[in-house]
């Protein structure tokens, strides 16, 4: 399981600081292929214990204002718990997990 928030290139200081404040984590840059795309920047978390620990609690409790992004993440946090009490070891649990992926990083209109 890996958390990653990907930002336009002009946001990269926004990253930088999250990785500051939650003291885990990377950024990177990521170069677009696609010609619809801009370049932009990536933070990384891999760490189970830093997802669990730091990444889960920061954003309850300071969320997400992109609605795409928060919806998205209450996606990330259920797939967590499922994780977190091992549902991901079935096949049932599996699939409730690509589903829940499978809803993520979709374009949303209006405000979350």
């Amino acid at each position: 399981m890996h958390f990653h928030l990907k930002m336009q290139e002009k946001d990269r200081e926004l990253l930088e600081r999250m990785r500051e404040t939650l003291q885990c984590g990377k950024v990177y840059f990521q170069k677009e292929k696609r010609a619809n795309h801009c370049q932009c920047y990536r933070y990384t978390v891999a760490s189970h214990r830093e997802i669990f620990g730091k990444i889960i609690p920061f954003f309850d409790k300071y969320p997400l204002q992109s609605a795409s992004k928060s919806k998205s993440f209450k996606a990330f946090r259920k797939i967590a718990s499922l994780v977190e009490r091992q549902a991901h070891l079935t096949k049932k649990g599996i699939e409730k997990i690509r589903f829940l992926k499978s809803q993520m990083n979709q374009k949303t209109v209006g405000l979350a």
